[in-house]
């Protein structure tokens, strides 16, 4: 009998799919990794051309799985994820090659954008756009440079400014999404009017209304209740936040029904994004930066805390390893910065270092900005932390120290790279979450457990959610950094769960935070879960294994090099 996925590459190929198969060894290996600590090699990749080809990708996998051999079909965009979310054995379907269009934009009355995109639209491309609107989705990662909208959707996104502005559903107007039947369906909220007609619907979506809608009308209280206590999560389903309203005010006629809020964060477990609406804000103007320097670890918790009644747009931080790196390797960030500004630029590391930090390298620095406040509240405000805190806090009016303090916070993943030629920073703690009050309690745990291991750290984060990414060297040519990385997570996750926290703020569940779902939800919670991705994916065809489910052993498919 032929192979099942030569049997599905045969018939996608005799079919009107009009792009890329490839299975050779340089493609697949490509495809094997992101930047999570795996490695996971699949059988083909595919560069769809349009939706067209995506819905016959699904239509062949559907026509020639069986139960004994069934065919995988995984979404993938930039590969910048960091939870495993992008891999499987299976077909990969990367749509950064060829769906890449910028279809057009529409103002809306609140001065508001919306962009009408292809998924594999690069964020920066998409920004150049937007900065010409004066308009922004402040839900930018850190890695906006080189990812897609479409992982950011299908991560339910969040960075710096998520602090006062939300995950990136909150941003999704609409979706073209691609169902277990091969069809493609547009998805957008409905009122209850036009939701009760959509509840007769005799085809896939129809189902998955159906399905949502007696779950919320039936356990409602359960599903609010699961939702997690810290203000970012994109672990599990976004089902709380379907109905904007409540039920019992939905079916008056207030609010409307969102299925793009649980498609968003799903990680193409539900389907496959063909086609995006996405809601750009108007750019925050009158901003002003206020760095924070902290030097002793103790106090950082109390420092955010006291910012956090200041009502700051967001409070991004960075570890003193992190700056250093940035001092050693200035090179690294020519292909960051202007030609003609990058020397006046990185100038700025070593003035900032001499004059503001007084030759000594903080524990961590504070990038905490504002909007809209007055010359002497500024002042004010820093004179008020330096005296309570004993820091060197100043107003950052220099623009290439403030573009330099922003470029190191944005590559701090990618300087942790480089610290130890031999080693690796290890994606798979980097995203606990508490409640800010618990923000002391949890650094002290956390640096306890990394000097039990004897194990190099490199921090940074959001602390205005308390949302701290871990990122511990490890050498993964080393066979016992295998066995290491399991204990470790149920060593430090075991923190966060103790003091309320999360595990997963917004890199996702993917391969590292599945099996751990019960640290975040109940049994009966889990299930819901589980019939959802059932009713979308009977036939368990889109990127299996990831947000219930779990079937991938951590140890034997951590990757074994440290590139």
């Amino acid at each position: 009998m032929m192979h099942s996925y030569s049997l599905f590459r045969q018939r996608l190929e005799d079919s009107a799919y009009q792009g890329d198969i490839k299975s050779d060894t340089h493609e697949r290996a490509l495809h094997a990794t992101d930047e999570s600590i795996f490695y996971i090699e699949p059988e083909l990749v595919l560069y769809p051309h349009d939706h067209k080809d995506i819905a016959l990708a699904v239509k062949t996998a559907r026509e020639v799985s069986t139960t004994e051999h069934p065919i995988e079909l995984t979404a993938r965009a930039a590969g910048t994820g960091l939870s495993g979310g992008s891999l499987n054995t299976g077909v990969i379907v990367d749509v950064t090659k060829h769906m890449t269009t910028i279809y057009g934009s529409e103002p809306n009355d609140e001065g508001a954008v919306v962009y009408e995109i292809d998924p594999g639209v690069l964020y920066r491309d998409l920004e150049t756009h937007m900065n010409q609107d004066g308009v922004y989705i402040p839900s930018f990662p850190a890695s906006k440079d080189i990812c897609t909208v479409g992982g950011m959707v299908a991560n339910n996104a969040a960075g710096p400014d998520s602090y006062q502005h939300g995950h990136t559903a909150e941003y999704v107007e609409a979706l073209d999404v691609v169902l277990h039947d091969g069809r493609q369906y547009h998805i957008t909220p409905l009122e209850w009017t036009d939701f009760e007609r959509e509840l007769t619907r005799d085809d896939a979506l129809g189902e998955i209304y159906r399905h949502v809608w007696e779950l919320l009308l039936h356990q409602e209280e359960q599903v609010l209740k699961a939702r997690p206590a810290t203000r970012k999560n994109s672990a599990g389903y976004n089902l709380w936040d379907v109905v904007s309203t409540t039920v019992e005010e939905f079916m008056k006629g207030r609010g409307v029904f969102d299925l793009t809020q649980v498609f968003s964060g799903s990680q193409g477990t539900l389907g496959i994004i063909t086609r995006l609406w996405v809601r750009a804000i108007p750019q925050h103007i009158n901003t002003e930066l206020v760095t924070i320097p902290v030097f002793d670890l103790a106090t950082t918790g109390d420092v955010i805390n006291t910012l956090i009644e200041h009502n700051p747009i967001s409070i991004e931080l960075f570890d003193g390893p992190t700056y250093r790196a940035a001092q050693s390797n200035k090179e690294f960030f020519r292909d960051r910065i202007a030609p003609e500004r990058f020397r006046k630029t990185t100038r700025a590391l070593k003035r900032i270092y001499k004059k503001r930090f007084r030759k000594h390298i903080p524990q961590f620095v504070l990038l905490v900005t504002f909007e809209n406040l007055t010359p002497g509240e500024i002042i004010d405000l820093v004179e008020a932390t330096n005296a309570q805190f004993q820091s060197q806090a100043w107003q950052v009016s220099d623009q290439y120290e403030r573009d330099m303090l922003w470029h190191v916070r944005r590559a701090s993943y990618s300087l942790s790279k480089m610290a130890d030629p031999n080693k690796r920073p290890a994606a798979f703690l980097e995203d606990m979450t508490v409640t800010p009050d618990k923000l002391g309690a949890f650094f002290s745990a956390i640096n306890e457990l990394f000097t039990r291991y004897d194990v190099q750290a490199y921090v940074h984060g959001h602390g205005g959610n308390g949302h701290l990414h871990f990122y511990p060297l490890m050498d993964f040519t080393d066979p016992k950094t295998a066995q290491q990385i399991p204990k470790m997570a149920e060593d430090f996750f075991k923190v966060a769960e103790e003091l309320g926290g999360n595990i997963c703020g917004e890199h996702n569940d993917g391969i590292i935070r599945t099996p751990y779902l019960d640290k975040i939800f109940d049994e009966s919670t889990i299930e819901i879960f589980q019939n959802l991705e059932a009713v979308c994916d009977p036939q368990d065809i889109f990127n299996p294994g990831k947000k219930v489910n779990p079937r991938f052993d951590i140890v034997k498919n951590i990757r074994h090099t440290n590139q």
